[in-house]
């Protein structure tokens, strides 16, 4: 069996439980009153600056580091399919962040991103609600296949350990 570097799976995984926890922080803040949703959407803009951050770095080490063979026993189509779903989760890791961040960069009178109180970060746009509701809609929209994508990933790691029993959960585990 052959296994993801170190570094691949302590990303994979950061990465995966910082989406989890920003995917919760939006759903709770959704239906509060404006005041009351700061205290979800700042760490959730904060965690978002971290998963765009590690992301990129994720994608370089990715490109720099090739990851282990798939198993022989897996089918083309299926490793076709993992490929193009791999490189479609990067897209999504990195455009949904970038688009919120958009969003808030570009929102007339909104302040940047105030990272965990640590320092700030702003797009270097300028204020514009077309370009802020242009961000918005990114966001919303690609969000929506990157939660789906989440979710069929686990099935077909599932699928794959537990029907096809092929070592895909050892692979990624520490």
């Amino acid at each position: 069996m052959t296994k993801y570097s170190k570094t691949a799976i302590a990303l994979h995984w950061i990465i995966a439980i910082l989406i989890v926890a920003n995917v919760a922080l939006a759903s709770m803040a959704e239906d509060l009153p404006r005041a009351a949703r700061a205290a979800y959407m700042d760490p959730h803009k904060a965690i978002g600056i971290s998963i765009l951050a590690l992301s990129v770095f994720r994608l370089f080490w990715r490109i720099g580091h090739k990851p282990p063979p798939l198993p022989e026993k897996l089918t083309g189509w299926q490793s076709t399919l993992g490929k193009a779903v791999h490189a479609l989760f990067y897209f999504l890791i990195i455009a949904v962040p970038v688009t919120g961040w958009l969003m808030v960069s570009a929102s007339p009178g909104a302040p940047p991103v105030d990272f965990f109180g640590l320092f700030t970060v702003d797009l270097p746009v300028s204020d514009s609600k077309a370009l802020s509701g242009v961000g918005h809609e990114g966001h919303e929209i690609l969000t929506k296949p990157l939660v789906i994508l989440i979710f069929l990933h686990i099935l077909a790691a599932l699928k794959h350990q537990f029907i096809d029993r092929l070592p895909f959960l050892q692979r990624m585990f520490p």
